[in-house]
């Protein structure tokens, strides 16, 4: 294929048991324009490999793998398939979840060659756990569309495997080593901001893919600790961007936002040192009110409320 209209990008690694799956998603994407699917695998140590070999093989005018010798990491797997793409437009599907409309792309394509001051259009999902699924999670919901800059800066709402952007942005945008010196643990969340301060992004309401939990996925099921570094991440990138875009308005709600999911932490990490940290961070703060908030907000039983207190104030004895 010389001139694909759209490229589609998949990164791959030790994705055995869902890889057919999210490839048979985007194969059977039911299109009036030609597009390429991009596999990065990353030297998986399980079947991954073989499995999108045999796809490959039975599709070869649409796949291309991208790969190397050796592991090269998912920074740098997502920034080598961005480089392939060859497409006026790229979608994403992480290769451990899959879409479900037959339509998709088609739907996101018409929409961005209708509005051309949108860059990047995304949709609702549902998600996958041990079996159970949950339907159309933004359903009902209002979803920021346009100029959402500051929206997204506060926090994201994009899921990846649902976005078609503009691949003039993707080019243009070269987030990777601003990843690797931050040591962002994501790399989705900052393209996405990057993209909102230069075009507008537009919402379709309609459930299109399934985002899949399971133990084996780096963030979709973590335990505490792993959670909490993921949450301080977070929390870097939207200082970062409130600072690069000169939103000093949203820092204080940050700050904020911070503080009260960082309590949890204190609570519940596993990890003595690192919840002795967020611990020491209220203590230092005198931020009692936030404590109560918390407490009373999150456990309905008075036995489990006061075993909490106890608990939080021996901490407190022990840093001081």
């Amino acid at each position: 294929m010389t001139n694909p209209f759209v490229s589609v990008k998949t990164i791959t690694y030790n994705h055995e048991k869902f890889i057919a799956q999210c490839i048979e998603g985007i194969l059977m994407q039911e299109t009036n324009f030609s597009f390429e699917y991009i596999i990065g695998e990353d030297c998986s140590t399980d079947r991954t490999m073989e499995i999108v070999q045999e796809y490959a093989a039975k599709f070869p005018n649409i796949i291309r793998v991208i790969t190397d010798d050796k592991n090269v990491g998912a920074v740098e797997n997502d920034n080598r398939t961005d480089r392939a793409c060859r497409g006026k437009y790229v979608a994403f599907c992480e290769g451990d979840d899959f879409w479900t409309d037959p339509y998709k792309l088609q739907k996101e394509v018409d929409f961005l060659e209708a509005n051309p001051e949108v860059g990047l259009v995304h949709t609702s999902f549902s998600y996958l756990n041990e079996g159970k699924r949950t339907k159309d999670v933004w359903k009902h919901k209002h979803i920021p569309q346009g100029d959402i800059l500051d929206h997204l800066i506060s926090g994201n709402y994009i899921a990846t495997a649902t976005v078609c952007m503009r691949n003039e942005y993707l080019k243009k945008i070269r987030i990777a080593n601003q990843i690797k010196e931050n040591q962002w643990r994501m790399g989705d969340y900052p393209l996405w901001i990057e993209v909102s301060a230069q075009t507008k992004i537009a919402f379709i309401p309609e459930d299109t893919m399934t985002y899949r939990v399971h133990p084996d996925s780096a963030t979709h099921s973590l335990d505490w600790n792993g959670d909490y570094k993921f949450f301080e991440s977070r929390y870097r990138i939207k200082k970062f961007y409130a600072e690069k875009y000169k939103r000093d308005n949203l820092i204080p709600l940050l700050d904020k936002m911070y503080h009260r999911e960082l309590l949890k932490y204190a609570i519940f990490l596993k990890d003595e040192e690192m919840r002795n940290t967020c611990s020491k961070y209220f203590v230092n703060k005198g931020m009692g009110k936030e404590l109560l908030y918390y407490l009373f907000a999150k456990f309905s039983f008075l036995d489990t409320l006061f075993e909490f207190i106890y608990t939080f104030k021996k901490r407190y004895q022990t840093l001081h």
